[in-house]
């Protein structure tokens, strides 16, 4: 919630623009006031509002004034200008300092609805673009062993596909699960040396990967962003298993997955790859991939299958919640592997992808109505953090939700 001061010495102009505050859905935790210029820098100081409605025309120090001394101090607060006098006159002093935006008194409440959201959604972008940097590598460092956990088990949410992004890797990536066992476990320093030289030797090849260790079991995910290296993924990675192996001089027992075409599949790539080790030593004994398996759908697109239509039924009515491919599955009674290829098959896009675009649809729905920030339509389609909201928004439209909302000319209207 953020702090607003409303800096008028008319107490009816005061009055006004707090009942239309208090009366909207604002995401305003406390509103100060201040009747003249000296009053209002003093106010500024001492309670460091995020916004400030500032009269233009005030006693003792004019609003222009105030900004100036105010905008020293604080950089980060918001100023809105309110005024009955002629906007050209102020322009180029107020610009040069920063203002946000004029409002033409007597104000409507429209308009400082509109105004005041869309200072909301600036500071909103700020706070979360000083913490992207620190964040994204926070997100690389401590959720790749949870990540990969979580793909697995064919567990997808808004976390997963916010790190897959972060390291280049989308929804419909492919790749391979492999599974290794090793002749004994390694201490913490062999541990982080394997994990590096791995991920950097696949990543000179031209994949991304994801590693975990526990006791003597190495889980690897390895994705192809670029689908011609897909059929190498294989070969490559025995060359590199082989050659960091035997730098640790360990053996060890290797098997892989089917390959996987989307991120869905992960969880039957490695339930293969899992089953499969055999018990000799050797990158040699690798499995090979899968290839061929549960593809025997009908390609007839003009006949959806029932359960496709109810999928597609259940997440219009169920996008704003946590919705899971286990609960999906739950719920139309088939196995998670086998209504994602299914759904693939016949709407030739991932339920992932089918329920971002929904919840995205939606919400530039609610980015045109005006009543609500950003922030709070985010958790209203399903997202429970407006990080991974904005994310997933840009991702798909190319420009942000603020972007999209104020460059759109029927939100200006």
């Amino acid at each position: 919630m953020y702090k607003l001061l409303i800096a008028d010495d008319e107490p009816l102009e005061r009055q006004a623009i707090r009942y239309f505050i208090d009366d909207s859905h604002l995401e305003i935790g406390e509103i100060l006031e201040s009747e003249n210029g000296t009053a209002t820098v003093k106010t500024a100081m001492e309670k460091q509002p995020d916004i400030i409605i500032l009269d233009i025309k005030m006693p003792g120090l004019t609003g222009l004034e105030a900004m100036e001394r105010i905008i020293a101090v604080n950089k980060k607060c918001k100023v809105i200008f309110s005024t009955a006098y002629n906007y050209f006159d102020y322009a180029v002093k107020a610009l040069k300092l920063n203002a946000m935006d004029f409002l033409v008194k007597p104000v409507k409440k429209e308009l400082l609805i509109s105004v005041i959201n869309k200072a909301i959604d600036e500071l909103d972008t700020e706070k979360s673009t000083e913490q992207k940097e620190l964040k994204l590598d926070d997100v690389i460092q401590i959720l790749g062993n949870k990540i990969l956990g979580e793909l697995l088990i064919g567990r997808i949410d808004e976390e997963t596909l916010y790190y897959l992004d972060a390291i280049g890797v989308d929804s419909n990536t492919g790749g391979q699960v492999f599974a290794v066992k090793m002749s004994n476990e390694l201490n913490s320093n062999k541990m982080q040396k394997l994990q590096s030289i791995l991920r950097k030797d696949l990543y000179d090849a031209g994949y991304q990967s994801i590693t975990k260790i526990n006791d003597r079991n190495l889980s690897l995910i390895v994705f192809s962003p670029e689908p011609s290296l897909r059929k190498k993924i294989t070969p490559v990675t025995e060359l590199i298993l082989s050659s960091i192996f035997r730098d640790l001089g360990m053996s060890y027992n290797c098997s892989c997955g089917i390959e996987f075409e989307d991120i869905s599949e992960i969880e039957q790539s490695f339930s293969d790859a899992y089953g499969c080790i055999i018990k000799s030593p050797g990158i040699e004994h690798a499995w090979a991939p899968q290839k061929g398996r549960n593809k025997g759908f009908s390609s007839d697109k003009q006949s959806i299958p029932p359960e496709i239509k109810f999928i597609c039924n259940y997440i219009s009515r169920h996008y704003k919640e946590k919705i899971t491919l286990d609960k999906i599955a739950e719920e139309v009674k088939y196995s998670k592997y086998h209504i994602s290829r299914l759904f693939k098959q016949y709407m030739n896009i991932t339920i992932v992808d089918y329920l971002i675009r929904l919840r995205i649809k939606k919400a530039k729905e609610l980015l045109l109505d005006g009543s609500y920030s950003i922030k709070q339509i985010s958790h209203m389609v399903g997202y429970s953090d407006p990080n991974y909201f904005t994310w997933a928004f840009k991702k798909q439209e190319g420009v942000s939700p603020a972007k999209f909302r104020y460059s759109n000319k029927a939100y200006n209207r």
